[in-house]
């Protein structure tokens, strides 16, 4: 074989084993050998030969598949091209519960909900951050138990070894902009005209993007984004993702006392992401430095680079 073939054999190998550790169908290696390793093979290039580590967005809509493509691609990056790599998911920064009921009361009572920009803590997240590309040994990275929507116990975080030269930082509002003024004026559904007629919650969250979010997402040294058809298509994937956790649990498989939501529950859920999401598929293509357009079994119909800074 000569170094290309070689390297492919690699790939399928590496990603052969992250598709059964994961429970991927076994379509995935060739999938992502086709749309995503000449990205990481880039992202990982590039990180290698830089001052300090490349920090890369991952932005998606619920259920896209954006943590698994995080996860594979740090994958890959670390053990075919030898660059120290790490994903890290926006979820598992969540406020706690406790938390955010206290903004629920002090603010607005969607705060109570998790998702949108307000309700992560930024300053545990931009922490984890730093240690990961300063310490010299194990770095502890927070979780987040969906079906108890609370952070796991401390004892439970996993744990990397720093320094890393990658970090992908996926999650369903990275990189998304503030929104102008006059777009907040109406509702786009009946949670807001219903919970939030004053505006007050999306007020806030707009305000949230562009402060501390801004702030953030002015980090990044890519970002990557997973394009979904329509928002439609964001509740059928959000419940497979849900059903999913469900089978896990009467499996044993999930480590929680919690319970999955139900379709119902499900279809109110996605509703508090509903602005900002749409928001992403109109805004992001023009940000991004890589966006791939998924269909609504999320195979990639074409992949768009820009050389723009995010």
């Amino acid at each position: 074989m000569h170094d290309g073939q070689t390297l492919t054999a690699n790939l399928f190998e590496i990603l052969g084993e992250f598709a059964a550790q994961e429970r991927l169908p076994a379509t995935f290696g060739q999938r992502f050998v086709s749309w995503y390793a000449g990205i990481t093979r880039h992202l990982a290039t590039r990180a290698a030969a830089a001052e300090k580590p490349l920090l890369v967005g991952v932005s998606g809509c619920q259920g896209s598949g954006k943590s698994t493509l995080s996860k594979a691609m740090a994958r890959i990056a670390e053990v075919a091209f030898g660059t120290p790599a790490t994903a890290l998911s926006l979820d598992d920064f969540y406020l706690t519960q406790h938390e955010r009921q206290r903004l629920a009361r002090s603010v607005h009572p969607l705060f109570a909900t998790r998702g949108v920009p307000g309700t992560h803590d930024l300053t545990l997240l931009n922490s984890t951050l730093q240690a990961l590309a300063t310490d010299n040994g194990p770095v502890a990275l927070p979780g987040f138990d969906k079906a108890r929507d609370d952070r796991t116990k401390s004892v439970q975080w996993r744990q990397v070894c720093a320094p890393v030269r990658l970090i992908f930082l996926e999650g369903w509002c990275v990189g998304i902009p503030p929104q102008p003024l006059p777009a907040l004026a109406e509702p786009v559904n009946e949670t807001e005209l219903e919970q939030d007629s004053d505006g007050d919650w999306r007020k806030e969250v707009n305000r949230q993007l562009q402060s501390d979010y801004a702030a953030l997402f002015a980090q990044l040294d890519a970002l990557l984004f997973l394009k979904a058809p329509d928002f439609s298509t964001v509740f059928e994937w959000r419940w497979e993702q849900e059903q999913r956790m469900s089978d896990a649990i009467r499996q044993g498989a999930h480590t929680t006392t919690g319970s999955a939501m139900t379709r119902d529950e499900v279809g109110a859920f996605v509703l508090h992401y509903q602005r900002l999401t749409e928001h992403a598929l109109h805004a992001l293509p023009q940000r991004a430095n890589v966006t791939w357009d998924l269909s609504h079994d999320r195979s990639v119909r074409r992949m768009q680079l820009m050389t723009v800074s995010p």
